[in-house]
């Protein structure tokens, strides 16, 4: 190799370093402006979560409770469906809302406008778990009083005056009732 050549050879090995040079700078500024573009939008989420907050939009410090959308006079607790109406006779209907059956008993009330207010007891609540039992106990008093599957106490001045624990008698004795 002669000196001309290797001039021409260095001269090219230093256009590619340069070449090669030139694309890393470029790689350098890509990353760059990534970079930049990540803080602009990480500076601006954080200004929005800032400003609403602050502005109590958002309140990420108490627990944001719902509201209950309606609550339905017709539900009652077996605690408390004892004194419901004074001097006037009523109906309190019982079974799981989570069972099978749920369709038809949920058909039967909504189906009732009759002179007796109808009430519902839903077995299934966590309120009402005390009062279940394998052997059904129709009682005025409380504390012995026991559901085994659906039921209809007619109450009058808190005391159950009759009631009705197969489907047929419910049924029946609901749809003479209207």
């Amino acid at each position: 190799m002669n000196k001309k050549q290797m001039l021409k050879e260095q001269k090219r090995l230093k256009e590619e370093q340069k070449q090669v040079s030139n694309l890393f700078q470029d790689d350098k500024e890509v990353y760059n402006v990534f970079k930049i573009l990540l803080g602009v939008i990480i500076f601006i989420g954080l200004s929005f979560v800032i400003i609403n907050v602050f502005n109590g939009n958002w309140n990420l410090f108490t627990k944001n409770n719902t509201p209950v959308e309606a609550i339905d006079s017709k539900m009652v607790m077996a605690g408390t469906m004892f004194n419901k109406k004074e001097n006037e006779e009523y109906m309190v209907l019982a079974y799981d809302m989570s069972d099978d059956a749920y369709n038809f008993y949920s058909a039967l009330s909504d189906d009732y406008y009759g002179r007796k207010e109808l009430y519902l007891l839903d077995l299934s609540s966590g309120f009402n778990s005390a009062f279940l039992a394998e052997k059904a106990n129709i009682s005025n008093d409380l504390s012995k009083l026991k559901f085994a599957g659906p039921t209809l106490l007619v109450i009058k001045d808190d005391k159950i005056v009759s009631s009705y624990t197969d489907e047929k008698a419910i049924t029946d004795y609901i749809m003479d009732e209207k």
